[in-house]
Parts: C-alpha cells; structure tokens; sequence
C-alpha cells in the first residue's frame, strides 16, 4: 500500500482545520433581562494592560446599560501614561462610577490616587490608604526641572478632578507637592472620600439612594452584578508588564539580534530578540497594545516564510508561529462579544492552531524538497536519465542512443555497449554536443 502525498496531507489538514471552525459550537445569546451593576478589580503595578482592562469594564457598562460601574483596587501606582487613560475613561464613561479601594491593607497610592478621585463616588474600607502621589521615575526622585515639570502636570490634574466631584483641591495638591498620605479614616473625615464601608454589602447599602453632583440617583437594591475578569491573556501580559520584566526583555532582545547580526546564517536569534524587544516595549508603554500586536504578526510571518526557504529545522517557524501567536492575542478583544462568543475556546482553537502549524510543516518540507532536487529543464535535465542504445559503440568511439524521446550522440568509458542495450546519461558535454553515459546494470 503507497504512501499519500505529503501535500495531500497538507490539504487534509487544511480541510480539518476550516471544518472544525464551521462546526464549532458557539454560545447561545442571552438577553440581559435585571438592571445591573459591573464590577471590574484593578490590582498591582498600573499598566497599559490595567488600562485596557478598564476601558473594557467601562464599555461593557454602556452596553448593558448598567446602573453604576464599581471599581476595585489596590495599587502602589505605575505609568503616568496609563493612568492618566484610565482617569480619561472613568470621566466621560457616561455611567455613574464607583472606585472603592478594598480589601483592608490595600492602598490606592500614587496613581491609585488619581484613579480614586476621578470617581463619581470614592469608598475605602477601614485599614486603607491613599496619597503618596509624588511623580518618581524607576522609584528614584526626578531631575530638578523635570520635576518641576511633571509635579506641576499632576499637581493641576489631580486638582481639577477633586474640584469636579467637589473634594478638597488643597489635600488633593498636597498628595502630589507633598507626598502625603491618609489613612481610609484620615480621607473620610477630610472629605477627600464619601464612603468608609467595611465590605462591598455595606458598600452597596451606603451608596442606595445617594444623591450625585450631577442629579443622578444611584439605586442599588435587587441589582445583578456583571463582572468584568482580567482575562487569561490579559493576566499573562500583566505579569510580564513587571518594570524588572520589561527591562530584562528590551535587554535580552536587544542582545538576541546583536547575536544574530554577528553571526553568519539566519537562526531563531532574531525573531526571539524582536520578540521580546516588542513585549518590553510594551511593558514600558513605549509601544501601544495594537502596533505590538501588529509587529508580532509581521515578525511571525516573515519567520515561516524564512523557514520555507532555509534548512533550520522548524526553529525558525516555530518561533514565527509563537509570535504569530501573541500578536493575535493581543489583537483579539474578547470583551467586544456579547452573547455568541465571549471569550476564546480553546477546544477549537488548539486544534485549528495546531492543524495549520503541520500543514505550515508539511508545505515547508515540500518546498525545500523541490529546492534540493537536481535540475530538470535543459540539458541539465538528461543527468540521470535512463534511455537505450541505437548502435554498438565502446571506449574510444562514438554511438547513437534514444533519451527522452531523443536520438543523441554518445561515448561512453565501458569496454562495449551493444545496440539495445539500457544506458544511463552521466553527463552532457558541449563541444561537441554529445551525451556520456554508461551501461545500465538491470
């Protein structure tokens, strides 16, 4: 029984792949039928993945029409950039927003401050702390004039978001001038907050009924909570958004293609260092989320099409597969689905990746086949062929012989050759025009 075809397989593979994403089975959707509030926790380490998670939570409380957004934290700060984006959507988010800094121990320091007082209604639990929101660059003071510089920046920012919601502008200032601190009692007694609640219950019972500055009033009995996680995806990026992390990837990057660039061929080297130099940068908000995502995508295909033309063994594909890969996680925005597909399915998604990372192979592997194979147009093509003997000849004369469908003038270095005897072409030489061929032994 014969062996398929390795791009027989190639298309079974591709067939198997697109059948399973045609037959794979979605969500129904669900109609959200009780008023609701969502709830989203931020906690750690301010990031641009921080940032997307709350504009996430702030769209899914537009689209369900939801009473109130509550937010969670606990943070000792982070970038400037991504905070000043989460402060940007929690103010014209267009629903009522609540920060409550929770649980006891939690702090909302630094750039926690600002996301705290740009809440409509701002709720720590006893035990808390908030302030301390001196810029600092890499936990080391600024510069004199950039200091100057950037306190200023913030000094007005956090102002004008305590006067908007009518706190205490002065106390407010004195956090980023003065680095200064309260406690969860401090900031209730202060006015700097409006809630002191115990837990989350309690905190839903204080706010029922509240007046806003703009007229609203909240109602929180009978509400469904609809919670916003960090996704899975979204988790990992936030553990590597780590500033040691960052740093250690621009680093390695870095040193990964000066590697490759050094040395001669083309390896993994380079596509692992653009790699992390992609995910370092943006850890550091140097990149947005979407160009890295973009990059990793470009960066993935180059490398398969490399590993289609050099004999790397599957590194090089290996590689471009992986970054393929982050960069569709990244470019993918679970929280855009509602209903049908909330979230990615990794029964189907494993196998489809799977599937077309061995059609990716088994093309590979026939183009390189195709690259090695001797030449066969031309003269060049007759080396190797197989034909038969119109005449008797042998060393030292010349004869005639049938290859391809060709009478050919032919020597040969055997003692004899007789007329219908199988040859077999070694070579072609050009002047004169005429074949070098040898007996065929059966």
């Amino acid at each position: 029984m014969s062996r398929p075809r390795p791009w027989v397989l190639a298309v079974g593979l591709c067939l198997l792949a697109v059948g399973t994403l045609l037959l794979a089975p979605f969500r129904p959707v669900h109609a959200q039928t009780a008023d609701v509030y969502v709830h989203a926790r931020v906690e750690g380490v301010i990031n641009p993945i921080e940032a997307r998670h709350v504009r996430r939570a702030v769209d899914r409380a537009r689209q369900e029409n939801a009473r109130f957004l509550l937010v969670t934290i606990d943070t000792p700060g982070g970038l400037v950039s991504s905070m000043q984006e989460i402060v940007a959507s929690l103010t014209n988010s267009g629903v009522p927003v609540v920060v409550y800094v929770e649980p006891r121990a939690a702090q909302a320091t630094s750039a926690g401050a600002f996301i705290l007082l740009a809440a409509d209604v701002a709720a720590m639990s006893p035990g808390t702390r908030v302030g301390a929101a001196h810029p600092v660059a890499a936990g080391q003071e600024l510069d004199e004039t950039l200091d100057k510089k950037a306190t200023n920046s913030l000094a007005s920012l956090i102002r004008s978001l305590a006067e908007r919601r009518g706190r205490p502008a002065d106390l407010a200032e004195g956090m980023v001038r003065e680095s200064t601190s309260y406690t969860a009692e401090q900031a209730h007694e202060k006015k700097l907050i409006e809630v002191l609640a115990v837990n989350e219950t309690e905190l839903l019972k204080k706010l029922d009924g509240r007046t806003l500055r703009n007229g609203r009033v909240l109602s929180t009995r009978g509400l469904a909570r609809v919670e916003v996680p960090l996704s899975t995806i979204d988790g990992f990026l936030d553990r590597i958004a780590d500033p040691t992390l960052t740093s250690l990837f621009i680093s390695l990057g870095t040193l990964a293609i000066i590697y490759e660039l050094s040395t001669s061929g083309i390896g993994a080297g380079g596509v692992v260092g653009a790699v992390l130099l992609v995910l370092g940068l943006l850890g550091s908000s140097v990149l947005p989320i979407e160009a890295s995502a973009i990059l990793l995508f470009v960066i993935g295909v180059v490398a398969i099409l490399l590993e289609a033309k050099l004999p790397t063994h599957g590194i090089l594909g290996g590689a471009g597969l992986i970054a393929i890969l982050l960069g569709a996680a990244l470019l993918v925005d679970p929280s855009q689905y509602f209903g049908g597909v909330q979230s990615v399915q990794l029964q189907v998604f494993v196998p489809v990746v799977l599937a077309f990372a061995l059609t990716m192979a088994l093309l590979a592997r026939i183009t390189r086949r195709a690259l090695a194979a001797p030449v066969r147009t031309g003269v060049e093509g007759l080396i190797g062929a197989v034909g038969t003997a119109r005449s008797t000849f042998g060393h030292g004369a010349s004869g005639q012989v049938m290859v391809e469908g060709a009478r050919w003038r032919a020597v040969t270095d055997d003692a004899e050759i007789r007329e219908g005897d199988p040859v077999e072409v070694l070579r072609v030489e050009s002047r004169p025009m005429r074949l070098v061929v040898r007996k065929r032994q059966e």
